[in-house]
């Protein structure tokens, strides 16, 4: 029988007009997949199967289903992300796949230009479409090509701000509650909002002063052990000596379960807004603590270690970052060699008033 699996789905293999045809039967049904192939098998006897192009029958509304439900919430963090299907599915949903072409794409492209999205924004949207006309292509093959996806150019230009200790501590005076902690602890670990707010007891410990995160709690799905340093181990010794809550979470809300993402992010601006501080966000904090340890003589290579990066070239952003104790250095090359030009000048002068 022309029935194989790939993956979990069966997969049926057969010679239509001389030519080998293979058609996913979109189940993992065994009964069902040999009733379907016997179907097309008996369709091809009687001349009544024809190779229909997909493409020209589905929907973008039907791809987007079939990919968030079997592929996109399989992803980490595809909460982050799903505004960004919803907003594909908005503009292209009512097209047939054929229809969307390389022109109708660039029509999408200045729609969000014109709503002020920036490049690197597109780019994440463009991604996840061309990551469902790939799939769309190979594992469901509802169409023959995928259609032409240009990226936007200088999208990748990374953005760092970070505060200085002054602007630090000028905001945790303007955090109210429990985000001076929270920030404390983003700050000093340079762990993401997700990982903070979901920080658990079991992953702390203050006797070795680490805190270990499991590779399905990271973003590059690796293991992660941040030192504790003083700022945030005096907040968690604190917190842990106050806690009298079942809750395995270190942050939680009344409830228990750990505070919203939206909730921290609304006090949070408050507070920016209190301590006059622009252009800054949650995330930022993480830049903190990767300026504060380059800025105090760490390399790359273990300030990559400590961001969790797989190698450098995430974090080359913070090269131009000069460390404090270089600059000393250069400081002090520079009075060495203004105290030489000083003497030089003035033996200089004394030469000349010799032979005067």
């Amino acid at each position: 029988m022309g029935l194989y699996k790939r993956g979990l789905v069966w997969w049926m293999r057969f010679t239509y007009k001389g030519q080998q045809v293979r058609k996913s039967t979109e189940t993992t049904d065994k009964k069902l997949a040999e009733r379907i192939y016997h179907k097309v098998k008996t369709q091809i006897t009687e001349g009544k199967w024809f190779d229909v192009d997909e493409g020209n029958q589905r929907t973008f509304e039907e791809l987007a289903e079939k990919y968030e439900t079997q592929v996109f919430r399989e992803l980490k963090g595809w909460r982050s992300s799903i505004s960004y299907l919803n907003q594909l599915k908005d503009f292209f949903g009512k097209y047939r796949l054929a229809e969307i072409t390389p022109a109708r794409i660039d029509d999408f492209r200045q729609m969000r230009k014109n709503k002020g999205v920036k490049p690197a924004t597109i780019n994440r949207q463009f991604k996840i479409l061309r990551r469902m006309f790939n799939l769309a292509k190979k594992r469901w093959q509802w169409i023959k090509e995928t259609p032409i996806i240009e990226m936007e150019p200088n999208a990748d230009v990374k953005r760092v701000r970070h505060l200085s200790f002054d602007e630090f501590n000028k905001l945790l005076n303007c955090c109210e509650g429990k985000l001076r902690d929270i920030v404390i602890v983003a700050a000093w670990t340079g762990l993401r909002q997700s990982n903070i707010l979901n920080l658990k007891w079991n992953q702390v410990d203050l006797l070795a002063r680490v805190i270990v995160l499991s590779s399905e709690e990271t973003k590059n799905n690796e293991s992660l052990r941040i030192p504790i340093a003083n700022p945030a181990y005096h907040v968690l010794e604190v917190t842990m000596k106050k806690n009298n809550s079942k809750s395995p979470y270190v942050f939680y809300s009344d409830d228990g379960m750990p505070f919203k993402a939206g909730r921290i992010q609304i006090n949070f601006k408050k507070a920016l807004r209190r301590a006059e501080i622009e252009d800054f966000r949650f995330h930022d904090l993480r830049h903190c603590f990767a300026s504060w340890n380059r800025q105090s003589g760490v390399d790359l290579d273990t300030l990559a270690e400590l961001m969790g990066h797989k190698d450098t070239r995430m974090t080359r952003r913070y090269a131009h970052i000069t460390p404090v104790h270089l600059k000393k250095a250069v400081e002090l090359l520079e009075k060495s060699y203004s105290e030489y030009s000083t003497k030089l000048a003035q033996s200089n002068i004394d030469v000349v008033k010799q032979t005067a």
